[in-house]
């Protein structure tokens, strides 16, 4: 898994954060593959050398394995954020990463490089502020709807929030490297690969998981307005078939409250 160096200090950041934040301060580096020394460089090169001198064995060492791949953060990029506290106090501004596989929140001052690991017990949501992408602003919240109760401490984000509301969920699973034995794929790296799972919750609390957000699948989830997606689908004949277009749709026939 990637690693982070970790120097303790205490933390001050403007008073009324100084509850939030963990006390670390973190400097957060890249991928750390560590290299494994080969049979023909320094002491392990030598010692080789001299095992088969004495008529002993000589050995090789596997240097095929590449290292991690893949990013644990919901979104890699560092964005700015709104974070509201558990106690409804408004926080800014802040550069916000949000771990997945750990389930931590990092986060850093506009003028600084280095970053503050958040307590995530003390953060009721967060809205990030995506200039570059399809949604300006993405919200994310505690998960209080998880049908598994393990998951009520994640953070979703909040796609559309009407009469129905569409949750999404990220999650990373580690797919790791096969080089080894005949049938092996020759891939020669772990890989943290992204896993997005949508909910349905109906005004009568229920809550349904798609896992592959389409127009058939919220039809199904949502039965009260499959028609009415149907026939504003068949109306914007132009309308693709991606998250920000389902959306888009759904805002249509449940308005955002």
């Amino acid at each position: 898994m990637r690693q982070y160096a970790t120097t303790r200090r205490a933390v001050g950041w403007g008073g009324i954060i100084a509850g939030l934040l963990v006390g670390l301060s973190v400097q957060q580096s890249k991928a750390q593959v560590s290299q494994v020394p080969t049979s023909g460089s320094g002491v392990m090169a030598q010692e080789n050398i001299n095992s088969i001198a004495r008529g002993g064995q000589g050995y090789t060492i596997d240097t095929r394995y590449q290292g991690l791949v893949g990013s644990p953060y919901a979104i890699a990029r560092w964005l700015p954020a709104v974070v509201t506290t558990d106690h409804d106090v408004k926080l800014q501004p802040v550069l916000l990463k949000y771990d997945v596989v750990q389930q931590l929140l990092y986060a850093r001052q506009p003028t600084r490089t280095d970053s503050m690991l958040l307590n995530e017990n003390r953060v009721k949501s967060f809205v990030l502020t995506d200039a570059t992408g399809t949604v300006p602003e993405r919200r994310f919240r505690r998960f209080v709807e998880a049908p598994e109760p393990a998951q009520g401490r994640e953070f979703v984000e909040v796609l559309h929030e009407g009469k129905y509301t569409v949750l999404k969920q990220y999650q990373k699973k580690l797919e790791q490297a096969s080089y080894k034995g005949a049938y092996s794929q020759d891939k020669r790296y772990d890989e943290l690969v992204t896993k997005e799972t949508y909910y349905l919750r109906r005004p009568d609390g229920m809550v349904v998981p798609i896992n592959k957000l389409t127009l058939k699948a919220l039809q199904s989830a949502a039965p009260e307005l499959a028609a009415k997606l149907k026939s504003e689908a068949d109306r914007n004949k132009s309308m693709g078939k991606s998250e920000a277009d389902l959306i888009a749709l759904l805002r249509v026939v449940d308005p955002t409250t």
